[in-house]
């Protein structure tokens, strides 16, 4: 795993940690190998701390202090898993592998990627090898060179994001390749993968959801004419995203005199920038708690042009009572229909019509938002796939004890 996950500040956190808690919960011997965070570090013995938690969940955890990217222009490995390889969790991966037996090791996320060599090299010298799943959390080798090919960066930032996203297609392949099992969050996204690799085995694990849940709230008059957007806004892909979508619609809010607001951790440079160039945003930053924000909005917003993946905002909506109004091409892998219990649009332009056309109509807004809770209330439950992970690698090996 990248990082602890605790506390959850971004979608990838909330994913990993919900699938680690019901991976435990399932009763099986869970070690999760990653780095601390530089929040609220969990451990005392620097970059080879230890720690088990409430559900006897071991962690060896190293450092939170990352080399630079600059170092990771001439290693085979992107910026992400060069950086993610140092300081504790490559020696601890190593050590793990020579000195204890594992029925499986779970690789979450491609930027962990470089275990991969780590793990074939151990099995070399040991003669066996653990069963290998590589948890993904988007189609890397797909979504990484679409933003390289889109970036509007000039030369040489350009250049170092193309040569950046080869090596992650590079590492996610290789991934393909050597793992026993692959899951993603969507079934579009394991459609996907079979073009390149039709002979893997795949396991569609899309989000749970166990915050908070509002399935009474009313739209009401008194509601602001706002539409929210929630997320993290640290991987410049988001950031690209967001320009993008500020860029062609901000003015459009402006003149419908609907408020659009922003609510997310994003560098400060960023949050200084997006809040100059477009005056009328309301660009919020990291908030402690999200749950005053969207209950205090009319629909909440999913934009993304370019990344795939299942967005975790849209289950935070759903379960606020709050209408979800997205981009067609930027939903996916929830059970539901436009119009009927979400607003889609294939475009910014439509986007902007569909909000304008529908923030003072409350008898819709509030039946999209009662038909969404209800279909999706039983549908993402954090145990069902946590049992659904361990149960396909029981068909596959005994006694699972898990190095994740």
């Amino acid at each position: 795993m990248r990082k602890y996950p605790r506390p959850v500040n971004s979608g990838e956190l909330i994913y990993s940690d919900g699938l680690v808690r019901s991976v435990a919960a399932a009763g099986v011997e869970l070690t999760v190998i990653a780095h601390d965070n530089d929040e609220k570090p969990v451990g005392s013995l620097g970059k080879h701390s230890i720690y088990r938690d409430e559900q006897e969940i071991e962690w060896r955890l190293g450092s939170p202090n990352l080399c630079g990217r600059m170092q990771s222009l001439l290693s085979k490995y992107p910026a992400d898993a060069y950086r993610l390889k140092s300081d504790g969790p490559e020696e601890a991966l190593r050590d793990a592998m020579l000195n204890e037996a594992w029925d499986a090791v779970i690789i979450d996320h491609a930027a962990i990627g470089w275990a991969a060599d780590v793990i074939a090299s151990c099995s070399s010298k040991l003669g066996t090898k653990p069963l290998l799943v590589y948890i993904s959390h988007n189609h890397e080798a797909k979504i990484r060179p679409e933003i390289a090919r889109n970036s509007t960066e000039g030369f040489p930032k350009a250049a170092a994001l193309r040569w950046d996203a080869q090596k992650y297609a590079k590492l996610e392949n290789n991934l393909m390749e050597v793992c026993d099992l692959v899951s993603a969050i969507t079934e579009t996204e394991v459609q996907a993968y079979q073009e390149n690799f039709p002979d893997q085995s795949y396991l569609c694990l899309s989000p749970g959801y166990d915050g908070p849940r509002f399935p009474d709230r009313e739209i009401t008059e008194a509601t602001p004419r706002r539409a929210v957007m929630s997320g993290s806004f640290e991987w410049i892909a988001k950031q690209y995203n967001l320009e993008l979508f500020l860029d062609r619609t901000a003015q459009a809010f402006a003149d419908a005199k609907i408020e659009l607001q922003i609510v997310g951790k994003a560098p400060d440079d960023f949050r200084e920038s997006i809040s100059q160039r477009f005056p009328s945003v309301s660009m919020v930053g990291r908030v402690p708690e999200m749950s005053p924000y969207l209950t205090d909005a009319r629909v909440g917003l999913v934009i993304e042009e370019h990344g795939g993946g299942f967005k975790l905002k849209q289950l935070e909506y759903i379960f606020h009572g709050l209408p979800l109004v997205g981009l067609d091409k930027a939903i996916d892998g929830l059970p539901l229909s436009s119009p009927e219990q979400l607003i889609l649009a294939q475009d910014f332009d439509g986007l902007v019509k569909e909000v304008a056309d529908c923030i003072d109509d409350l008898p819709r807004l509030n039946q999209i938002r009662r038909d969404a809770y209800r279909i999706c209330e039983a549908s993402f439950n954090w145990a069902d796939r946590g049992r659904d992970l361990v149960a396909r690698l029981e068909t596959m090996t005994d006694n699972v004890a898990l190095a994740y």
